[in-house]
């Protein structure tokens, strides 16, 4: 599915509305006025609207974007190095992208961006979004009438209505400002929009489970701004909330979190760790292992910044806790080592050789072993060496080279086919 009709998905909305509202008089034995029935399809209509108009524009204009995201970084032969690094076992099973080296000419080029566009539409595709969009609007209609169900006191439960409509307005005001602000910022994935739907679901389970928390047998003001609050927190927020109101009730602490190793890298807060960790990323080596192009799309991260954080895993990779120091004299990242790398190889004598020899000095001057014995300048070459070797590198070093379309040559690299 290249294009997705934009009329279409709107007059789907449409006619899911006018089913819910053919349904309406089954869900309770009162009868129905001609007022109710006018105030649910005019309800149901502007909430569902309103909670598929971000969505319908990113995936008719943002899902675009996000792909030329990615293209727009992997271009001069970074594609078929990532291909190679990251999908081996897919390349292997292409006829034009099995050997290496590869050929330069534009039939490898055209299967790779081939291949890249098939695996990305596999993980990300318009098609995928369909089937949790369509659980969300069910969700929001549902709720939407529950709703107006709960004002017109024609709805029997173990709680007030009022907690009812508060928290299931909560919850409609995470989604749409959480949606609106993923589509704004091009990062909407298929796995928000199944929690969004999960949300809605939830909302008044999760709101009168907090409101129960009062001892007043009637319900409070401070109760029904609770449900709300509840329904409005982020996802995060609410399970950790959840997690402590279990742990109070069963008499059990917390148990404390394990220290956090990818707030060292450069750019990294702590709630970035915390999206990482959310997709199994809790080590700054599983960021060279990982794929970037999949990590981005999950996390929401733009593409250029995850490829920032793999350049620095790799240099962490190499000198662990002394990457800090590195750090401090803008060698955080590996295209900055194999610029230095380019430097060293320099005739003896000349002026970038000699440039390059003193940020040697420096660096050995600062590195030091945790038993105060400085490091020898061959040991820091070394290492350097070894990063500029590095498969990720290399894929880094193509993905940074602007301007033309023509690849540059591919050389074969030892242990480069097999994934890192």
């Amino acid at each position: 599915m290249r294009n997705l009709n934009y009329h279409g998905l709107w007059i789907g909305l449409l006619l899911l509305d006018i089913t819910a509202l053919a349904m309406l008089p089954w869900l309770t034995e009162r009868p129905f006025s001609r007022s109710l029935h006018t105030s649910h399809f005019a309800l149901g209509l502007l909430v569902t609207a309103l909670a598929a108009a971000p969505m319908i524009r990113f995936l008719v204009i943002g899902w675009g974007a996000r792909y030329e995201e990615f293209r727009n970084r992997l271009n001069n032969g970074a594609l078929v190095y990532y291909l190679r690094q990251f999908w081996q076992p897919r390349t292997d099973k292409h006829p034009q992208l099995s050997t290496w080296p590869l050929p330069e000419n534009e039939e490898v080029e055209a299967a790779a961006e081939q291949l890249f566009e098939q695996i990305y539409r596999e993980h990300y595709g318009r098609a995928a979004f369909l089937t949790p969009m369509l659980l969300m609007l069910i969700a929001t209609l549902c709720m939407s009438v529950l709703y107006l169900l709960a004002v017109n006191d024609q709805l029997t439960l173990p709680f007030d209505a009022q907690i009812v409509c508060a928290a299931i307005a909560g919850a409609y005001l995470f989604v749409v400002s959480d949606m609106v602000l993923s589509v704004r910022k091009r990062s909407l994935n298929v796995a928000d929009v199944y929690w969004y739907a999960l949300r809605m679901m939830l909302a008044i389970p999760i709101g009168a489970a907090v409101s129960a928390a009062g001892a007043a047998e009637t319900v409070s003001a401070a109760q029904t701004v609770s449900a709300f609050a509840v329904g409005a927190f982020p996802m995060d927020t609410l399970f950790k909330l959840l997690r402590r109101l279990v742990a109070l009730n069963l008499n059990a602490k917390e148990q404390p979190q394990e220290n956090d190793q990818l707030i060292q890298l450069e750019g990294v807060t702590a709630n970035i760790s915390a999206a990482l960790a959310a997709e199994g990323v809790n080590s700054i080596e599983q960021l060279v292992c990982i794929d970037p192009v999949l990590l981005s799309i999950r996390t929401g991260f733009p593409f250029k910044f995850v490829l920032r954080l793999g350049s620095q895993a790799i240099v962490w990779r190499h000198f662990g806790q002394h990457a800090a120091v590195l750090s401090a004299m803008g060698l955080a990242d590996a295209p900055a080592i194999v610029t230095l790398n380019e430097m060293l190889k320099k005739e003896a004598g000349s002026a970038l050789r000699q440039q390059a020899d003193n940020v040697i000095a420096d660096i050995v001057a600062r590195l030091q072993a945790k038993d105060g014995v400085v490091l020898s300048a061959d040991t820091v070459k070394f290492n350097f060496r070894q990063v500029g070797k590095e498969n990720y590198t290399r894929f880094l070093m193509a993905a940074q080279k602007q301007g033309g379309h023509a690849r540059p040559p591919l050389r074969p690299v030892h242990g480069f086919p097999h994934a890192a």
